[in-house]
């Protein structure tokens, strides 16, 4: 929530997003604890050791926070 306020206030973004490996939630959940919501899938979109992976895409505006 730091880098939030630092975004939006000393940087100026309206909006901050993240993404993570869908097969791992936790990240997901992390990001859903700092109040960031979820936009969606995007495939394929991502490259780790497991290979070519789908993305879950977070955000946050800067009115919502």
């Amino acid at each position: 929530r730091k880098v939030f306020d630092v975004m939006f206030d000393k940087v100026g973004a309206n909006s901050i997003y993240a993404k993570h490996d869908i097969n791992n939630p936790k990240s997901g959940r992390a990001m859903q604890k700092a109040g960031m919501k979820f936009e969606g899938v995007l495939r394929q979109c991502a490259i780790n050791n497991q290979g070519i992976v789908d993305c879950g895409r977070y955000s946050i505006l800067k009115s919502e926070r």
